[in-house]
Formats: structure tokens, sequence, C-alpha cells
């Protein structure tokens, strides 16, 4: 056992033409590894767990694709669960990866609070957070203050007169990034002694002047996309977060803050792999495309 063990997992300790005699057999039985007595024997599943919202926003798409990429190259399998935003269903989500013994979990996270981290840490496993963050978790994602302090900055040299922050219709659990970029955005527009206004998706033409030069700030590309006939009919400016694969896709002149998520993947499955610092932060810069 100890011979056939070493030949068919690379260990030390066993000769070439030996090896080659294991692994000529193993091939002709159809010979292959239990991953589950595997993981038990050496407790390592070589899967990785991830749960996210759903699909319906491709950012989401786009990093799913880049962490089974890379997990791949690195010998891993991936297991991808969807919450569709409930609190509950993200929890059963969490034991069910918990249960098949995956390695860590990527998580974007809808819930919050103590006792939800309690939970997380109490499982015992790596477990780093992209999207939303919370306090006691690693988390890898862009500096959402510094960012959106940027982008007004960008809208006032270009002279604008009014800022208008287009925030979610309704609010999740969870709304750190949201909240963080949203308060950015309200401390460097006070600074500046600019006028502004917060509202939501269906309130935003409410707000706009075709008189006054308004710039539309959506805290994600889904909300500019939608916005940007309502932008371009009042001549407003207007940017977005993320910049998503489909504006290009689409051939929209839209501009938005971009991020590289193959890093963002990379970052989160390392941490699973061999940790990295507590929050791994991601360079951004915002994207023209002559939509401000």
């Amino acid at each position: 056992q100890g011979t056939v063990d070493r030949a068919i997992n690379n260990r030390k300790g066993i000769s070439q033409k030996t090896k080659e005699r294991v692994l000529k057999v193993a091939k002709e039985y159809g010979y292959r590894p239990n991953i589950h007595a595997s993981s038990i024997a050496g407790g390592k599943s070589h899967l990785i767990g991830v749960v996210v919202f759903d699909l319906y926003n491709s950012y989401f798409s786009d990093i799913l694709m880049n962490i089974e990429a890379y997990c791949t190259s690195l010998g891993y399998s991936t297991v991808v669960m969807f919450t569709d935003k409930d609190y509950e269903k993200e929890i059963t989500c969490i034991q069910n990866l918990y249960h098949m013994s995956v390695d860590g979990i990527v998580l974007c996270p809808v819930n919050a609070g103590e006792e939800y981290e309690n939970f997380l840490l109490s499982l015992n496993i790596p477990i780093v957070t992209i999207g939303n963050r919370l306090a006691r978790i690693p988390y890898v994602g862009i500096d959402n203050v510094t960012a959106t302090s940027e982008v007004v900055i960008a809208l006032l040299e270009q002279g604008y007169e009014k800022l208008v922050y287009v925030k979610p219709g309704l609010m999740q659990r969870n709304t750190f990034a949201q909240t963080e970029r949203m308060n950015s955005f309200t401390a460097e527009c006070k600074k500046a002694k600019v006028d502004f206004v917060i509202t939501d998706m269906t309130h935003v033409e409410i707000e706009l002047d075709k008189n006054t030069l308004c710039a539309l700030v959506c805290p994600t590309d889904i909300y500019a996309i939608k916005l940007l006939r309502v932008a371009q009919k009042y001549k407003a400016g207007i940017i977005g977060f993320d910049n998503l694969r489909l504006i290009d896709d689409l051939e929209l002149q839209l501009d938005s803050v971009s991020y590289d998520i193959n890093l963002t993947a990379q970052n989160a499955v390392d941490y699973i792999m061999n940790g990295v610092p507590h929050t791994a932060s991601i360079p951004y810069k915002i994207i023209k495309r002559g939509s401000f």
C-alpha cells in the first residue's frame, strides 16, 4: 500500500522504475482517485466553494469564470451556489458547502452582524468575502471610499453644477459597499460645497434640469446602463462602477470605475490556499468612453 500511495501521489521514497510499473497497472485497471476518501485521509478535498447572489449581474459570471480558471490551474475544483439575496438561503448554502468538506469559501454576503460572523468563524475554514465586507472576515476588493471621492473630483473638474447619486431602491441587510460609496459621495460633495442629492432610480428625472449641468453617479453599471438614455435626454453626465463587459459588448458610451476582476479572483483563492493580509486592496481606474 505504501509503495502504491507513493507512486499515485508522486511522493518521495520510490524508484522511477517502480513508479512507472504502478502507474501502468493503475491505468490498465482504470483507477481513479476517490476525492472524498482523500479529503478524509489528507485533510484536503481540493474543492473551493463560491457563494454569490445570482448571475443576472455579469460581475458575478465574470468573477466565477476567473475563480474557476484559477482553481483549475492549481488542481482544484469549484462548487458554486446562489443565494438570490435571501438571508436564510445564504446560510444553507454555506452549511452545504461545509458538509461537502470544501477547503474554503469565497463569499459575497447578504447577511451581516456579529451573530452571522460568529457562525462563519465557527466553521473553522478559510472564508474570504468579495463585493460586500464583514468586520472580522478577510475581504478582497477596491477602496470604495477613495474611488468614489475621485469620481466626484473628476466630475467637478468637468464643471458639473449638480451631482445626483442613484442609490438602490431596496437595500439588503449587508450594504457595506453601497454605504461606503454613498457616504464617500456625500462627504466629497459637502467638502466641495457643490449642489448634490441622493435619490433612487424612480425619481432621477425629478432631480435633473436641462438648464443645470448635472451628472449621475451610479454605484453599479447596471443602474448606469438603465439610466444612460435619461442622462442623454437631459444632457447630463453619468458614470457607473465595475466596468462590466456588457458596456463594450453593447458598444455603449459609458464611463465606469474599472478594476481587475481576475486579480480579485486570484487574491480570494490565494487567501484560501495560503492566507493573505486581512484586506487585499485591488487597484482601480476610471475608464473614459465619453459619458461625462
